[in-house]
Order: C-alpha cells, then sequence, then structure tokens
C-alpha cells in the first residue's frame, strides 16, 4: 500500500519519516551517554552543514518546485548523513563499556570449519596485484551508495531508495547490542599483522577501550566494529536493492560478491563475521516487511476501507 505525499510522491506506508525519530532517538542516547562518561564530543561542521544542505534541497523540491525524484534522493542522503553520524558516536561511546573480546571464539569457529585466516593473509600478502585489487573493492563501499542512489532517482524507484535506506538503518541497529556486548578487536590484532596493515580503526578502539581517549573527534570517526561485518550486510543489501533492473544487478552482484570475499584481509574480518553479516540482511528484510504490513493493517482499520484484489 502507497500513500501519497503533498508533492505527489509515492511512499511507503511505513513512512521514512520514522528514520528520523530513529535519528534522534539515538542523538539523545549519545547526548546523554557522554554526559554520564565525562567526556568530550568534538564536532565536525562539515556534517552539519551538508545536512542543512540537502534537507534545503529536500524542502525546495517537494514545496515549492515540486520534483519527486529530487526530493526523496536529497532526503535519503540526508537520512543516511545524519544516521551515520549518530550511529558512530554511538559505536564509540560502546567501546569504552570495555568488555570482554571475543576473538578466540571467533578464531576458533573459523578453525571448526578448516579456514585458515592467517593463511589467506599470508597468501595475498605474497600476491601483491590481488591485495591492492581487493583493498581497492573494499573502499567501494560509500562510492557504490551514492551511485545506487544517483541510478534508483533516474530509474524513479523511489521506493526503493526508501527501502535501501531502511535496510541500512536497520542493519546497523542489529549490529550495536552485537558490538557493544560482544566486542572483537579483529583478526589483524588478533593474529599480530596488523603492522602490515592499514590498522586503520585500531587505536581509536583501544583508546576507547582503556579510557584514554577522553574526546570523540565526529570528523575523524572510523568504523570500528568488527563482529559481525557490516561490509558484508552492506555489499547484499546494495545487490538486493538493484534486482531486478537489467544491466545493474549483475553488475553489483559481481562487484559485492568480490567486496564480500575482500573482507577478511582488506578488513581484517574473520569468517565468522561475514557469515554473521550476511544473517543480518534476511532478517532486516523481514522485520522491514512486518513493519510494512503492521503499518497497512493500522491505516485501514483507521480509515475503514477494505479492498479484495483478485487475481
Amino acid at each position: 500500500m502507497l500513500m501519497q505525499n503533498r508533492a505527489g510522491i509515492a511512499k511507503p506506508i511505513y513512512r521514512s519519516h520514522a528514520v528520523w525519530v530513529i535519528i534522534v532517538l539515538i542523538g539523545c542516547v549519545d547526548v546523554l551517554w557522554v554526559w554520564w562518561a565525562g567526556i568530550r564530543i568534538v564536532p565536525d561542521l562539515k556534517t552539519p552543514l551538508g545536512l542543512a544542505v540537502l534537507l534545503l534541497i529536500n524542502y525546495v523540491y517537494v514545496t515549492l518546485r515540486q520534483k519527486p525524484r529530487i526530493a526523496v534522493l536529497a532526503a535519503a542522503a540526508a537520512q543516511l548523513v545524519a544516521f551515520t553520524a549518530v550511529y558512530g558516536v554511538l559505536t564509540y561511546l560502546a567501546a569504552r563499556s570495555n568488555f570482554p573480546l571475543i576473538d578466540p571464539y571467533l578464531s576458533a569457529a573459523d578453525a571448526s570449519v578448516g579456514f585458515d585466516w592467517l593463511a589467506l593473509f599470508n597468501w595475498t600478502k605474497d600476491h601483491p596485484d590481488i591485495n591492492s585489487v581487493l583493498g581497492f573493492i573494499y573502499g567501494t563501499g560509500t562510492v557504490q551508495i551514492a551511485v545506487l542512489l544517483i541510478l534508483l532517482n533516474v530509474f524513479g524507484m523511489l521506493e526503493r531508495t526508501t527501502e535501501f535506506v531502511w535496510l541500512f538503518v536497520l542493519t546497523l541497529l542489529i549490529i550495536i547490542p552485537f558490538s557493544w556486548l560482544i566486542p572483537a578487536e579483529g583478526a589483524w590484532a588478533y593474529y599480530g599483522v596488523a603492522h602490515l596493515t592499514s590498522a586503520y580503526y585500531l587505536p581509536d578502539f583501544f583508546a576507547l577501550r582503556d579510557g584514554t581517549m577522553q574526546e570523540i573527534v565526529v570528523g575523524k570517526m572510523t568504523g570500528i566494529v568488527q563482529f559481525p561485518s557490516f561490509h558484508t550486510a552492506l555489499a547484499l543489501i546494495l545487490i538486493y536493492a538493484t534486482r531486478g533492473i537489467r544491466i545493474l544487478f549483475p553488475a553489483s552482484l559481481g562487484l559485492n560478491a568480490l567486496m564480500i570475499a575482500s573482507t577478511p584481509v582488506a578488513g581484517g574480518h574473520y569468517l565468522v563475521d561475514i557469515v554473521g553479516g550476511a544473517a543480518l540482511v534476511p532478517l532486516a528484510i523481514l522485520i522491514l516487511g512486518w513493519g510494512q504490513r503492521g503499518a497497512s493493517k493500522h491505516r485501514l482499520a483507521d480509515t475503514g476501507v477494505l479492498s479484495v484484489v483478485r487475481d
């Protein structure tokens, strides 16, 4: 079931403005946690400025010029920017809890199915061209999101854009309890090869855990969550978002299959991280479907309208 807003934009009845409610709630948790922990947040001016521009574009093309495609694109981008910012702060605060690391268990799980992470790492180091390609593909996530949103806009698939934002948000919401209560330092650190990698997240991760980081610089935050692997989840969401689109779907499938393959070495993930990340996506899809059906029933009850569609 769809609803129409005043710009004539068809939107899923599970309204996208609920994403803003989630963003505000996470922001409130951040503020309270920062106050309780006695640390400082150093804001990044680029994020609020970029967000303001996107919201202004959305407002103009919803109320003044009424161009649904531009309005939806700007709204989706704004939600992703805002959510990523408040969620990033939350992951940093959660890491300060310093719960015991579960890396020995993750490594043992890999070994139980015959996966030798260190052997794979050493093999890629012996093949620098392959290692470079994997590293490049691993870093394409943000670019892929931008390209996807633009192409969905070009194709007029506004509902698919909203769906992508929801799956992005829901997947990360499922991840946060795991990363908080059962954190992992990752295979780079566990196997003692961090010095051979970019080790981009480890300084912040350990500084948060030992309490030496007393301020969180928003503009310098990085992804510190290892288990489950969000890179894997994102790859599957990107593939799912292109379903039924000729040319784009096979291209996304191929590229994101490679991105998943790159996560052990380029991201320092265990195999079980990847399995966990992959399991999140169908769960998020089920939750989204449940939310849509529940909202649809609620709307029908409110209007007193019941329709039967026959094939």
